[in-house]
């Protein structure tokens, strides 16, 4: 997704607008502090599926070069690795909690959004650019919401999968058993859980999938002092409430 400039939109009331522009930041919510009340909350997967998603991954991997090699699940190491895995559950879940959310959405004349955060159109929407070199030098992860109201138990095993087939891709004269060493290394397992909670934390209930929200996420949340790097455009309905006159003079003296 930041292979091109990604653009997306922040509905504002007049007060929280002027408050952003006057600091010039852009605030990364805590999971808590958002409008979903199951927001990065979820059952973990079975960790027994752990070696069974790793092996069906490895026998495609190998199906794709050529390889004569199947691999199966490992039933002598399948106890211990659970074991290890329920524990981690208990830092990846405490981990999703730090993340840092910016929600945006894809476009600027969602009328419900104008009505919900905006005090009935009394306020404005911010368009946002966010360029490779801001994404990259504060961490930042593009990442859709994907809205739901089946039961929210999350596979961070189906993350695993989907890293090792992107890096068997990005390295098609590796063979399988380098693939599988390079998915122990701490490159890989960082790249994982990055991907893992990402999705992690982008999952709503169906009943908010009229925001088509876009949402960028931080290593941690608080307030990051990027806005006049990223704001391009300011659309507005109305006029007439109090902020409208020194939104327009920041939007002069500052973001000019």
């Amino acid at each position: 997704m930041t292979d091109r400039l990604l653009v997306n939109f922040k509905y504002r009331s007049g007060a929280a607008a002027l408050r952003g522009l006057s600091d010039g930041a852009c605030y990364f919510a805590h999971a808590g502090e958002l409008n979903d009340s199951l927001e990065a909350k979820f059952a973990p997967a079975d960790p027994f599926s752990y070696a069974r998603t790793l092996a069906q991954t490895l026998t495609e991997l190998a199906i794709q070069r050529k390889e004569p090699a199947k691999y199966e699940p490992e039933e002598e190491s399948a106890e211990y690795l659970s074991k290890l895995i329920r524990e981690e559950d208990q830092t990846f879940a405490a981990n999703c909690q730090r993340v840092g959310i910016f929600s945006g959405t894809k476009r600027p004349d969602n009328q419900p959004m104008w009505a919900y955060y905006c005090n009935d159109g009394r306020g404005v929407c911010f368009e946002f650019e966010w360029p490779r070199d801001v994404i990259e030098q504060f961490s930042l992860r593009p990442t859709f919401v994907h809205y739901t109201d089946q039961p929210r138990v999350h596979d961070r095993f189906e993350d695993m999968r989907a890293e090792l087939l992107a890096v068997g891709d990005k390295h098609p004269d590796w063979t399988v058993e380098q693939l599988h060493k390079h998915s122990q290394t701490h490159e890989f397992i960082a790249r994982w859980m990055a991907r893992s909670m990402s999705r992690a934390v982008s999952i709503k209930h169906s009943d908010w999938a009229h925001e088509h929200e876009l949402r960028m996420l931080s290593p941690k949340a608080g307030p990051l002092p990027i806005l006049r790097q990223i704001l391009k455009r300011v659309y507005f309905t109305r006029t007439d409430f109090p902020e409208w006159g020194p939104i327009m003079m920041l939007l002069h003296q500052l973001y000019p």
